[in-house]
């Protein structure tokens, strides 16, 4: 404040001496203040605000359902799916008149909001297990979220259980498999993920 101070002054001063001598010359422009100090600068790029994703766009399982139509062919909606205020619960089993092992499938697609200021799972224990794995995503990772998966079983069938965090958002995704049909695996169920809350 001090150098601002003695800057206006001498612009005060030169002002008045210019007025008695009746100089001409145009009017020197005011020079530039530098910020003081710890003020931040106004060129300086400003951070990019972090998405804070949502569940608002999701208004029923049936919509989950047009997300995961590949993977639940020949299963039936379970019951008790629901999509409310604590966030989405959608399920699918084998219908219980099925006689095919191909039916013994089941597909859950779990999310629930999370607080602004939540932190991202830890996935180094389940990438240690026998069968997990964290997973590679430019989406999951630019957004600072992490997505790991855990796949128990056969190359004939099993079942793989996907973790896919982001700010605001978990989704808990599960898809058993079996012989050609798709398998619900850890890239798949980030994809599911990220169509539902693009």
């Amino acid at each position: 404040m001090r150098a601002l101070a003695k800057i206006t002054g001498a612009l005060a001063a030169v002002a008045a001496l210019t007025a008695l001598v009746g100089c001409s010359a145009p009017p020197a422009a005011e020079p530039s203040v530098p910020p003081e100090a710890g003020a931040p600068s106004a060129t300086a790029p400003e951070k990019p605000a972090e998405t804070m994703f949502s569940l608002d766009s999701i208004s029923s399982c049936a919509q989950v359902e047009q997300a995961v139509a590949a993977y639940i062919e020949g299963l039936v909606p379970d019951e008790g799916n629901v999509v409310d205020e604590w966030g989405v619960t959608c399920q699918w089993e084998s219908p219980e008149e099925g006689t095919d092992l191909a039916d013994i499938r089941s597909v859950s697609v779990l999310l629930e909001p999370v607080e602004a200021d939540a932190e991202a799972p830890d996935p180094s224990m389940v990438a240690e297990a026998d069968g997990g794995s964290v997973i590679e995503s430019d989406w999951v990772a630019g957004h600072g979220g992490v997505a790991f998966s855990l796949t128990l079983g056969t190359a004939v069938a099993g079942s793989t259980a996907t973790t896919v965090w982001v700010p605001g958002v978990e989704a808990q995704v599960g898809g058993a498999q079996w012989g050609d049909y798709p398998a619900l695996d850890g890239p798949a169920a980030v994809a599911v993920v990220q169509s539902l809350l693009s």
